[in-house]
């Protein structure tokens, strides 16, 4: 919890975005997962519609909550029942916000407090071990940056 924090807090300290923080998910894989997830949860697949939004917008508060809330409705149901039983947009979604969550936090000037990078390398590994493989190449870019 007090790494969120963390995150939300150092989100909302700068609007200015910079380049290489743009949001780097395919456009169209992301709106696919969006719309299979509609299906199946109307508040996960807004919360990580307005979370992507917010990145593409540099609102980083905005998509450090919204991409919060998308990680813990993914978490709540990737940890529900027996793993082969979890539809495979639920781990895509989950690497999506968790994308989205590090690209918020890291898109501050809060690049030299190493809690906070360390936080976001964390929610990136998250991403990676729980996601799908869909964003999986965007995640290892930014953990690549992160490192």
């Amino acid at each position: 919890k007090r790494i969120h924090e963390l995150m939300v807090y150092s989100a909302s300290r700068r609007v200015k975005p910079r380049k290489e923080d743009a949001s780097t998910l395919d456009a169209v894989v992301l709106e696919a997962v969006v719309a299979e997830l509609d299906a199946t949860d109307r508040a996960a697949a807004g919360a990580l519609g307005r979370a992507s939004d917010a990145v593409g917008a540099a609102d980083w508060r905005a998509a450090a909550e919204h991409s919060a809330v998308a990680q813990e409705l993914a978490w709540k149901v990737l940890h529900t029942g027996h793993w082969t039983e979890v539809a495979p947009v639920w781990r895509a979604a989950y690497a999506a916000a968790c994308h989205c969550a590090a690209v918020a936090c890291t898109s501050v000037d809060a690049a030299s407090e190493r809690e906070v990078l360390l936080g976001a390398l964390r929610t990136v590994d998250l991403g990676l071990m729980l996601g799908d493989t869909r964003f999986r190449a965007a995640l290892l870019r930014l953990a690549r940056r992160l490192e």
